[in-house]
């Protein structure tokens, strides 16, 4: 629907230029006198725009071009041109389009500094919250399976974790790990394990006997550079709208508007 009505809006927006273009403009459309010049057609899109669209595309806007003017034309004939309906609706058309227009031309010129966006994400912080879970554990390396074995028959004996580590492993270590941290092996076990459970783990292409110590969820904002494209479309949005509405407030003073909220009879 609202590509029908962007159309529509570019089909008013042509009709109503297409009497001031130069006569050495290329035509590329013809009704009765009332030409489509290449020119005012190609303004209707913005560089971006014009590279995609394809030609089937233009060539649907073009076709429209000449069944509204055929219908327009056959509707000031019959004289419905004269309609007051008709005459209202046609300069609201004409306001719209030049309302868009401006607003298109200022609303360009808005953008987001790194440095705005940075404050932006440091004053809403709690808006961009992330539940982050991490693991204590105490791990270590040990040669084969044989030897996890015995270490596994040495735990349900009571024994100290970091006795059986030293004497049948390597690599022993205590620490706090996050979801990036570690391999999907290792993270997998860990989300499955209660406290104090040991599991022997193959943890890329390596053996490892971890415990799991305890167990923390806080939140935690999401890391700037993360989300720094999108908080840079939701501040571009907001200034927008702030100058929407800055604008809008001045130009009511500026032109003297009044207007009465009408209710229901």
């Amino acid at each position: 629907m609202k590509k029908i009505y962007k159309i529509f809006l570019l089909l008013i927006l042509l009709i109503s230029i297409s009497q001031c273009q130069k006569k050495s403009d290329k035509i590329i459309a013809e009704v009765n006198g009332e030409k489509l010049y290449e020119t005012e057609f190609r303004t209707l899109f913005t560089k971006s725009e014009w590279q995609n669209t394809s030609q089937e595309e233009k060539n649907e806007i073009i076709k429209n071009w000449v069944e509204i003017t055929l219908l327009a034309k056959e509707a000031e004939k019959r004289g419905l041109g004269a309609n007051p309906e008709v005459k209202s609706n046609i300069k609201y058309s004409r306001k719209t389009i030049l309302a868009n227009k401006i607003l298109t031309n200022e609303l360009k010129k808005i953008d987001a500094t790194e440095a705005e966006i940075f404050k932006y994400y440091n004053l809403n912080r709690h808006l961009y919250m992330k539940k982050i879970t991490s693991y204590k554990i105490q791990k270590f390396v040990v040669a084969n399976w044989a030897i996890a074995d015995s270490a596994i028959k040495l735990f349900n004996e009571n024994e100290v974790f970091y006795t059986v580590a030293k004497n049948l492993g390597r690599n022993y270590v205590v620490k706090t790990v996050e979801k990036n941290d570690v391999s999907s092996a290792l993270w997998t076990q860990l989300s499955r394990m209660k406290r104090w459970n040991i599991r022997i783990v193959n943890d890329n292409n390596k053996l490892i006997i971890v415990q799991l110590l305890d167990v923390k969820s806080e939140e935690k904002p999401l890391a700037f550079q993360a989300i720094k494209d999108s908080l840079r479309i939701v501040l571009m949005s907001k200034k927008r709208e702030q100058f929407l509405e800055n604008t809008l407030d001045s130009l009511k003073i500026k032109y003297k508007a009044k207007y009465q909220i009408q209710g229901e009879k």
